[in-house]
C-alpha cells in the first residue's frame, strides 16, 4: 500500500543553527533525536493537519498521514487546505502542503486509507516511534489503542467534544494506563458521527498539547500527566492528571488475554 511521498526543502546549512536557536533553548528538546523520529498521524483533517504542521516546523524527520476522506468546502475554515484541494484526498493534500512548510529535512507521506483498512491489508504500523490519533470516532480510537497496546507503541489520542467547546489529549504508553483506562466510556461507543460542529480555535489549542505530548515521548521532555482536558469557556476546571491502570480494563486489564 503505497503513499504519496514529499520532502521538504530545508534552508541552507549556514542558516540551520539560527533556525534551531530558540527551540534548542527548551529543556529536553533535541533536534537530532527529533530528526530521527518516525511519527504516524491517523486522521489528516482538522486535528491531524495542525499537529503535523507543528511537527514539521519543529523538524520531525519522518511523518506519515493516514486518511481516506476527501477535502470538502466546510473543511477550509479550520484546516490548511485551499479551494484547489477540493475533492482530493486529505492525506495526499496534507503531505504536499506540509512539504512546503518545513525548513529542516523531513519526509512526509500521505496514505489514502483508514487505519483499519491498513491493518487488514497488512500495513506495518509497528515501525513508528509514536502514533497520533486525531480521528472523530471512538471505534477507530479503540482500534488504534488496541494495536498500540499489543505492539508496545506509545499513542497520543486527541479529541474535541461534539459541541466544539471541550478537548482532551490522552497518552497511552507501554506498561501504563491505556486509552480505555483513561476514557472508559469510549469503548462501548460504536457510533461514527459525521457533520459535527467544528471551529479552528479549539483545534489549535488541542494541537499544541498534542505536539508537546509527542515531544515528551520522543525526547523525554518533562510531563506529569497522561490526561489533559479543558473547556474553552471555563465551565469546568481544567484537568491535568495521571490516570492509573484499571484491572477491569477491556484492553489492558489483568483478565485480558493477549
Amino acid at each position: 500500500m503505497k503513499g504519496k511521498i514529499y520532502k521538504t526543502k530545508p534552508l541552507k546549512q549556514k542558516y540551520q543553527q539560527n533556525l534551531n536557536y530558540n527551540q534548542a533553548k527548551i529543556a529536553g528538546f533535541d533536534l537530532e533525536k527529533f530528526q530521527a523520529g518516525k511519527v504516524a498521524v491517523i486522521g489528516g483533517g482538522a486535528i491531524g493537519i495542525h499537529v503535523c504542521l507543528g511537527l514539521v516546523r519543529k523538524g520531525i524527520g519522518f511523518l506519515d498521514i493516514f486518511d481516506d476522506d476527501n477535502v470538502e468546502v466546510q473543511n477550509l475554515t479550520r484546516q490548511l487546505f485551499s479551494p484547489k484541494d477540493l475533492k482530493k484526498n486529505k492525506a495526499h493534500c496534507s503531505a504536499k502542503i506540509l512539504s512546503k512548510q518545513g525548513y529542516f529535512n523531513s519526509t512526509i507521506s500521505g496514505y489514502a486509507f483508514r487505519f483499519q483498512e491498513g491493518l487488514e491489508a497488512g500495513f506495518d504500523y509497528s515501525k513508528y516511534d509514536v502514533i497520533v490519533c486525531g480521528v472523530d470516532n471512538n471505534p477507530t480510537r479503540v482500534a488504534v489503542a488496541k494495536f498500540c497496546f499489543n505492539h508496545s507503541l506509545p499513542l497520543v489520542m486527541s479529541a474535541v467534544s461534539r459541541d466544539g467547546n471541550q478537548l482532551y489529549c490522552a497518552i497511552q504508553e507501554p506498561k501504563e494506563a491505556c486509552f480505555a483506562c483513561i476514557q472508559p466510556t469510549a469503548v462501548d461507543d460504536s457510533t461514527s458521527p459525521c457533520n459535527l460542529p467544528g471551529i479552528i480555535d479549539v483545534i489549535q489549542v488541542l494541537a499544541g498539547f498534542t505536539v508537546f505530548a509527542v515531544d515528551t515521548v520522543l525526547l523525554k521532555r518533562h510531563r506529569e500527566w497522561n490526561l489533559r482536558a479543558l473547556t474553552l469557556d471555563g465551565f469546568m476546571p481544567d484537568t491535568s492528571r495521571v490516570i492509573p491502570k484499571r484491572k477491569d480494563c477491556p484492553i489492558c486489564g489483568s483478565g485480558v488475554s493477549q
